[in-house]
């Protein structure tokens, strides 16, 4: 192969690399918010929430653009990613992903009207059909304070079995929401979660492919060196139970130093599930006092269960 040859397969390997390490940059939560873009119909930004789902997106580096949809006040989402191919004109090509998610917003008057009418279910499956394969958020706006308005407009058994109907015969989730802010926090979360969605795609199939079950890549996590940092480890892990307190893991600590002892303690203990139920509690790292505090039986129980089962599907 000649000298020529060699060096643009180097490059070609050397740009490739890049490529591979930018896409991974662009990814990572944070990052990422600037390659997904709203696209919002001009109904959906009415007053009085119009303004405040445009200041949550800008607040999370969303991008979002303004165009009329096939239908009134929906917004869909897209991810565009930067490729590193020039075009003739020397410029970096863009390809752009629909995403799945769409939201459609409903005040409360028109839902009331579709409940009277019964045809919610009909409207939702309109939408699908214009926008097939889409998973639709259905957000209910006002519905509480108009019907306060207006006393008897509809009954509230008829308002949740439409509402239940469109769940389970339309797949489209609803949320009932009263204020502007808690219209613009739920577009500008369902942004930010549709522009992490790769990288988190990304780490779960990592973990399985590797048969993984613990990650250590966030803030917090316990370093451990030799037997450095196993004491820490152990405790940590301890907390993560639910109801088991700082000082209930210290209680478990000094007297089963290590997660070994107390799971040897466990398997050869006549009374497993009890094991831990007479051990006293220091409250705050002070004195055990008169009122003596215990970890008791039902905790006992659950950390027993924990450390024991081989049921993968035990409730704890």
């Amino acid at each position: 192969m000649s000298r020529r040859a060699n060096n643009a397969e180097s490059n070609a390997c050397e740009r490739d690399r890049l490529n591979y390490y930018e896409n991974q940059r662009n990814i990572k939560p944070g990052n990422c918010n600037k390659f997904l873009h709203a696209v919002i119909d001009p109904d959906f930004l009415q007053d009085p929430y119009g303004s405040e789902v445009l200041t949550k997106l800008n607040e999370l580096n969303l991008r979002y653009e303004i165009k009329r949809q096939l239908i009134p006040r929906i917004v869909t989402f897209y991810r565009a990613a930067v490729q590193q191919q020039l075009t003739t004109q020397g410029s970096m090509t863009e390809k752009t992903v629909d995403q799945k998610h769409i939201v459609y917003l409903l005040p409360g008057d028109r839902l009331v009207e579709h409940v009277k009418t019964g045809n919610l279910l009909q409207t939702i499956g309109q939408i699908q059909q214009l926008y097939p394969g889409k998973i639709i958020s259905l957000l209910v706006f006002g519905l509480v304070s108009h019907c306060k308005a207006n006393r008897g407009c509809v009954g509230r058994t008829e308002t949740e079995t439409a509402l239940t109907e469109v769940q389970l015969f339309g797949g489209c989730s609803h949320q009932l929401l009263e204020t502007a802010e808690e219209v613009g926090t739920f577009v500008a979360q369902l942004g930010k979660s549709l522009a992490e969605l790769p990288y988190k795609q990304q780490q779960a199939d990592k973990y399985s492919q590797e048969q993984l079950y613990m990650g250590n890549e966030k803030k917090g996590c316990v370093r451990v060196e030799g037997n450095a940092g196993l004491h820490q480890l152990y405790q940590n892990q301890l907390i993560k139970i639910p109801s088991v307190t700082l000082e209930v893991a210290e209680a478990i600590i000094s007297v089963y130093p290590s997660l070994s002892q107390l799971i040897d303690a466990f398997r050869f203990a006549a009374d497993g599930p009890n094991l831990l139920a007479d051990i006293p509690i220091r409250r705050a790292a002070g004195p055990i006092t008169t009122s003596i505090r215990r970890i008791g039986p039902e905790l006992s129980k659950k950390i027993y269960l924990l450390y024991s089962t081989i049921e993968g599907k035990q409730e704890l």
